[in-house]
């Protein structure tokens, strides 16, 4: 019998315009993406502008606390810098430790790219009065690697500063004596002069946090 010499056929290499092409597509699809990214940042930013109208400058509030270190602080301590104003407590065991991180990254990206936060005011301001002392504030806030004022008072402050900048606190019995807040987790952002720039909102991309920031510097 003759023996059959035919052999299959090699599967053929990915040609170099193959090659080539997938590459293109790649760096299209990408090229897409951080178009759109930035678009999306881009309306946010200016949608955010223009919903400031009629807002009060930060100036314009009534603001009498103490700070961590047991000074009695008011609205015009904070003047003529810009300000991240974050309201939360310090028994929350995600969303306020996640902001504070979030907004110390975004300044140390800041300085890492030459620009000077030395200006920023980090403002955290509990809206647990009750257990949320100086003393607890400062304890708290010396675990993040951040330059950040923590505000506390009474009941009554507290409550009339959170009336004030329209932020929603709900205290939620956990049993057993214990508690949690549900609560506005936005943060407020004020240029130099005290006018109202925007907000940035929880589990926003750190590229956008650092920004907005950037926007007020």
């Amino acid at each position: 019998m003759k023996q059959d010499h035919t052999t299959s056929p090699k599967p053929a290499g990915t040609k170099p315009h193959q090659t080539a092409r997938k590459i293109g597509w790649v760096i299209a699809v990408a090229l897409l993406f951080l178009g759109l990214a930035a678009s999306v940042f881009l309306i946010s930013d200016q949608f955010a502008q223009k919903n400031t109208i009629g807002i009060p400058q930060f100036q314009d509030n009534n603001i009498e606390l103490i700070d961590q270190n047991g000074i009695v602080r008011n609205q015009d301590d904070f003047a003529d810098r810009p300000i991240a104003l974050f309201f939360g407590f310090t028994y929350c065991p995600d969303v306020c430790p996640t902001t504070l991180t979030t907004l110390a990254t975004a300044s140390d990206n800041l300085e890492s790219a030459g620009i000077d936060t030395k200006a920023l005011q980090i403002l955290f301001i509990t809206v647990d009065p009750e257990r949320d002392t100086p003393e607890q504030l400062k304890q708290y806030l010396g675990l993040f690697d951040a330059n950040v004022t923590g505000l506390t008072g009474s009941p009554d402050q507290v409550r009339s500063v959170l009336q004030q900048f329209g932020v929603y606190a709900q205290k939620n019995d956990q049993g057993d004596g214990d508690y949690l807040y549900d609560h506005s987790a936005a943060v407020f952002l004020y240029r130099d002069d005290g006018s109202f720039k925007g907000t940035i909102v929880h589990n926003e991309p750190i590229a956008f946090i650092t920004e907005k920031l950037k926007s007020i510097l």
